[in-house]
């Protein structure tokens, strides 16, 4: 005899409860009392009841599914954003579909292409290529939620972090430790958190009536911080200390150090900027601005929760640069 399925109804019948309440705990994204909440769930044990998820789908014209597009998912940065996104959604009940970049701005679109067709709610974007002015079209087909960026059209679609006042920040450190021949590394300058971080760094050396020893643009990438390390290497007037502006370039430039004998941060000082895991792990330890990551990641997932699905999650939006002094710096 073929065994009958449990409804929400039976559940709710028998938790003693409304079939909303029984929907918010299974949702997890509404806050439900934790007495109520043992009851719902005992209730789901004992009748073995499972939530059929194609009827959900069905009544609310919604996928319950979330795309997160990041530039590459085997990096010390795209990594840890990826995994607080996916850690909060989940916890939300949502469904995550990851799409790689592979770091190319073809690779990005194509990513976007692919989870636009598979009809998620909403996209979470952590990208290196795309433009604001490009994920700003993107939104319009699907909404579209950034951290550390923003877009046109995006308010209330993106968590910020003040680059500017870490930019700032570094610079200033390396003045009060009493370097007077600061360079900077730059992120590519039509990022918007690359440009305010160079905007920060001219800020403290114009607070002290200094000039930029000079300034280099790369890419983010520990080859840029190679190459430009190099090439400041092979200068005669070589800075005392260089402010990089992420710290994955910062460790390609202590490898070529390492290589070359020039001791940091006797020789040249060094100073990062994101506060990666392995940062404190490098040799010597890379002094650095802290942007908490994860934690960003996991406020821009709650965003998307209360504006697609209309949850209540406290959210804080905004986040500020902290130092960490280690030994580089």
């Amino acid at each position: 005899m073929k065994k009958t399925m449990s409804t929400i109804n039976q559940v709710a019948t028998l938790a003693g409860v409304s079939k909303a309440t029984v929907s918010r705990v299974l949702s997890g994204v509404v806050p439900v009392k934790e007495e109520t909440k043992s009851r719902v769930l005992e209730a789901i044990k004992t009748l073995s009841y499972s939530p059929n998820q194609a009827a959900r789908s069905l009544a609310s014209n919604k996928t319950y599914t979330i795309g997160l597009v990041a530039s590459r998912i085997d990096t010390a940065y795209y990594g840890p954003a990826a995994s607080g996104v996916e850690k909060a959604l989940r916890g939300g009940d949502r469904h995550v579909i990851i799409a790689s970049g592979n770091g190319s701005l073809e690779g990005e679109r194509d990513a976007v292409e692919f989870l636009i067709k598979r009809q998620v709610d909403a996209l979470v974007i952590i990208t290196n290529f795309l433009s604001e002015e490009e994920i700003s079209q993107i939104n319009l087909r699907c909404p579209a939620f950034v951290l550390n960026q923003t877009f046109p059209g995006g308010e209330g679609h993106h968590i910020t972090f003040d680059n500017f006042a870490g930019g700032e920040m570094a610079v200033q450190y390396l003045i009060d430790k009493g370097h007077r021949k600061i360079a900077t590394v730059t992120g590519p300058l039509w990022k918007h958190d690359a440009y305010q971080r160079y905007l920060g760094c001219q800020k403290a050396l114009q607070n002290a009536d200094m000039d930029l020893h000079f300034q280099l643009e790369g890419n983010f990438s520990a080859n840029s911080g190679m190459t430009h390390m190099q090439s400041i290497l092979e200068r005669e007037d070589r800075p005392t200390a260089i402010f990089f502006a992420n710290d994955i370039m910062a460790m390609g430039a202590l490898h070529v150090c390492a290589e070359q004998g020039i001791k940091v941060p006797e020789d040249i000082a060094i100073i990062g900027f994101d506060d990666l895991d392995m940062s404190k792990y490098y040799s010597p330890s890379i002094t650095t601005i802290k942007l908490p990551l994860y934690d960003m990641a996991e406020a821009t997932a709650y965003l998307l929760l209360n504006r697609v699905y209309d949850t209540q999650f406290p959210v804080k939006t905004s986040f500020s640069p902290e130092l960490i002094v280690r030994q580089s710096a």
